[in-house]
């Protein structure tokens, strides 16, 4: 029978069982204190059939992770919790290094608040999250429901400023972005004064003189600027940052498009990351908290339009159309674009579809325009041609102020006219050369070679332009040639038809792990499901067959991930830039479905997708292993 602890017992089970798995501590902690209202109530039951227990497991997962009928002791249950949040976590880094969705905390790192979601959520409604954040809608049916059972309509005004009737009928990325902002605003409150654990950035005034702050409320630099405050983080940002290019979430692997450090970066990833570095930097400088956590805008969640919102909001500051001039704009301004309706940013705030920051130059003292754009990526450009530009060609523009706040500290200089600013695009050449091998393969080659050649082929599943299979005949005529091409084709080489050193390591390397399209991988049949629905869309669906087969390989990871076992339907989405398989039929409240944006799936090499799915089924068998051995343990135990 399950011993009855008090508080502080149970407090240092958590406590140890976060140090021996190394675990963050007061994360941990938090998510027991959630759990628990606060009361760290290791009897704590939802009734026979829910969740029970410090960190409330619910019976399937009680019976994962071998705790079933011991789920109100409070060792086990710590010690079952400690390896969930182990294999969440496992699971989050190895879908975002695939799908390049942002986590929910905007940070390169999952942290607590990310982890405590996966645990709320299971790591897949985590991941539909993300997905109605990234895309727009959720991709599990079970979402909305759960997520609307994990707030209080008690307190989700007074943390968001969304009434609760009117939060159960926001659109699927809205509900999202509440709902994360919630929890973190939650997340970041909890105070557990046993431990040494404090609300985060908990400051009771934003004013410049503070009343009641203490040490750890309060970050004093190291050298506290006299006098007005002078900036630079933003344009040192810039210059550090200038070879950055364009790009948003899931066109690269491991790329979210938030963090300039991945070398890619979007609009809003980019202005909300000088933002944040901002006003860290008056923080610093004016030697007292002006801007807390709260105000930093989140990298995974505030887009160009939400930024733009929230700036006005705060500020009440808000230039549009042709008031927006060098004379009315300020160092640490920002300017969202409306540059023209398009199908995917109806519903945004004043149509903003781009966004960008006013920063000053310290070569000349003149303001400029600091943006990641597409075919550029970071840049500074001159305030007077970006404004001139953008006036001659229509685009409404729409200036507010982040750094209200701080306007009465910060040096303020009149705009001079400015000399235009070039920027240097850079080109970098490749140079290709190849040269023949010993053992290079060819048209009219014979021999021993030539026919393990095709017999290799034959095993991966490639055929001649006709769709014919090979014959394993040792002679390297046309037939066999189109084969290669093809080879060549799927795994990114020239299609020369020539088997030479990078075919060959290829060919080695296609046997010990083949793509999707290879008939030996053993998700080949998914990924076929995948292209025979993908093919029913029609000729016009996709401008070539290869990026059909990208489409199939990125929708096979993306059903992989999310437990499906067959792909029974695909269907577009209303506004044709999205993908949604279905395993089941949509009337069924059973049935499963994943979406993935268009154009990211048919420019997502397959290469790439087929290492993420070989990856994730690896992470499957190793958390099905862990499992499966827990059982056993519970059942000798037992």
């Amino acid at each position: 029978m399950a011993r009855d602890y008090n508080r502080a017992e149970v407090l240092d089970i958590i406590e140890r069982e976060a140090q021996q798995r190394g675990i963050p501590r007061d994360d941990f902690m938090r998510f027991a204190y959630i759990e628990t209202g606060g009361q760290f109530n290791e009897q704590a039951s939802r009734g026979p059939n829910s969740a029970k227990g410090l960190f409330q497991f619910v019976p399937g997962t009680a019976e994962q992770y071998g705790i079933r009928g011991r789920e109100l002791d409070a060792v086990a249950n710590t010690d079952a919790a400690a390896q969930l949040y182990q294999d969440n976590r496992r699971i989050l880094v190895n879908r975002h290094s695939s799908n390049g969705m942002p986590y929910l905390s905007g940070k390169e790192q999952p942290d607590g608040m990310d982890l405590y979601m996966a645990h709320q959520q299971g790591a897949d409604g985590y991941r539909s999250i993300q997905s109605a954040i990234t895309h727009g809608e959720f991709i599990r049916p079970d979402t909305r429901a759960k997520i609307i059972n994990n707030v209080s309509r008690e307190d989700l005004k007074e943390v968001t400023g969304v009434d609760y009737d009117a939060f159960k009928r926001l659109p699927d990325r809205e509900m999202a972005q509440t709902f994360s902002q919630y929890w973190d605003s939650k997340f970041d409150r909890i105070r557990i004064p046993e431990k040494g654990i404090e609300p985060v950035n908990d400051v009771p005034s934003r004013t410049s003189t503070q009343i009641q702050g203490t040490p750890a409320q309060v970050q004093q630099p190291a050298v506290q600027q006299k006098g007005a405050i002078s900036l630079s983080a933003a344009y040192d940002l810039t210059e550090k940052y200038d070879h950055v290019k364009y790009a948003m979430s899931g066109r690269h692997a491991g790329v979210d498009g938030k963090h300039p450090e991945q070398g890619y970066v979007d609009c809003s990833g980019w202005v909300a990351t000088l933002q944040n570095a901002t006003m860290k930097e008056i923080n610093e400088k004016a030697g007292h908290t002006v801007f807390s956590k709260r105000d930093e805008f989140k990298l995974a969640i505030d887009g160009a339009a939400m930024i733009v919102e929230k700036a006005k909001e705060r500020s009440g500051v808000l230039i549009q159309g042709k008031d927006v001039t060098a004379q009315t704009l300020k160092e640490g301004m920002i300017i969202g674009e409306d540059n023209g309706p398009q199908s995917w940013d109806k519903g945004r705030y004043k149509g903003i579809d781009h966004i960008t920051m006013v920063v000053r130059d310290p070569k000349d003292g003149q303001l400029k325009i600091s943006q990641s754009r597409g075919g550029e990526g970071v840049e500074l450009s001159s305030l007077d041609s970006y404004l001139e530009r953008k006036h001659a060609k229509g685009v409404k523009l729409y200036a507010s102020d982040p750094l209200s706040e701080a306007r009465d500290l910060l040096q303020e200089r009149s705009q001079n006219k400015q000399q235009s600013h070039a920027a240097t695009e850079h080109k970098p050449s490749q140079a290709h050369a190849a040269a023949d091998a010993p053992g290079v393969l060819r048209e009219n080659a014979r021999g021993a070679e030539v026919r393990t050649l095709q017999q290799t082929l034959q095993q991966l599943g490639y055929k001649d332009a006709g769709g014919n299979e090979l014959k394993a005949d040792g002679a390297y005529g046309q037939r066999t040639s189109e084969a290669v091409k093809a080879f060549q084709r799927a795994h990114g080489l020239q299609d020369d038809g020539v088997v030479g050193r990078d075919t060959q390591a290829a060919l080695k390397q296609a046997e010990k792990t083949p793509l999707l399209s290879e008939k030996t991988n053993p998700d080949h049949p998914l990924f076929n499901q995948a292209v025979n629905k993908l093919e029913q869309l029609g000729p016009n669906a996709f401008a070539n067959r290869q990026q059909l087969v990208n489409a199939a390989g990125h929708m096979t990871f993306e059903a992989k991930v999310s437990g499906m076992q067959r792909i029974d339907m695909v269907a577009q989405s209303k506004d044709g830039n999205g993908l949604f398989a279905v395993q089941g039929q949509p009337t069924d409240p059973a049935h499963q479905r994943i979406y993935t944006d268009k154009a990211t799936a048919a420019e997502r090499p397959l290469e790439q997708s087929s290492n993420a799915v070989r990856q994730e089924a690896q992470t499957q068998t190793q958390v099905q292993d862990q499992h499966e051995q827990q059982r056993s343990q519970a059942r000798s135990v037992g």
